[in-house]
């Protein structure tokens, strides 16, 4: 079993080696975002496109610290992904927070599917004891 939890910005990825009420995890993957706030992404403003008649109208920003946050889901569920294909775990908990599992379903591989156990909690930056606490607690239920 393997424990993932993970935020927009930060992915902590466990094997359990011990039994699933007395866990003993080993860190297997750890990935954090480098990400600067919003308008640091952005230029001085907004793009402009011409229309017919020789109009021209503004072309509304792309929220770039959403997008890297976006970016970065998808790529620890793919990560995910492709170890459950591989067969490296047969059961994955994910404990995230709700926004986060709203974006991360889309990608989820029929095979990562079939053994996930999803619980919405935002853990990452909780010591290790709690977030075995709600590992033990998500195999529970």
């Amino acid at each position: 079993t393997w424990l993932a939890a993970l935020d927009g910005g930060k992915a902590l990825i466990w094997r359990n080696e011990g039994f699933d009420d007395q866990p003993n995890l080993k860190l297997v993957d750890q990935a954090a975002l480098d990400n600067p706030p919003a308008h640091d992404h952005e230029s001085d403003r907004p793009g402009r496109i011409s229309k017919t008649g020789g109009a021209r109208s503004a072309v509304e920003h792309t929220d770039g610290h959403e997008q890297a946050k976006h970016d970065f889901v998808q790529s620890v569920i793919a990560g995910l992904n492709r170890a459950a294909e591989a067969g490296k775990f047969h059961r994955l908990v994910l404990l995230a927070p709700a926004p986060v599992l709203g974006e991360a379903r889309p990608h989820y591989s029929a095979a990562l599917k079939k053994g996930l156990v999803e619980r919405e909690r935002d853990v990452v930056h909780q010591s290790t004891e709690q977030i075995e606490a709600q590992f033990i607690a998500a195999l529970e239920s």
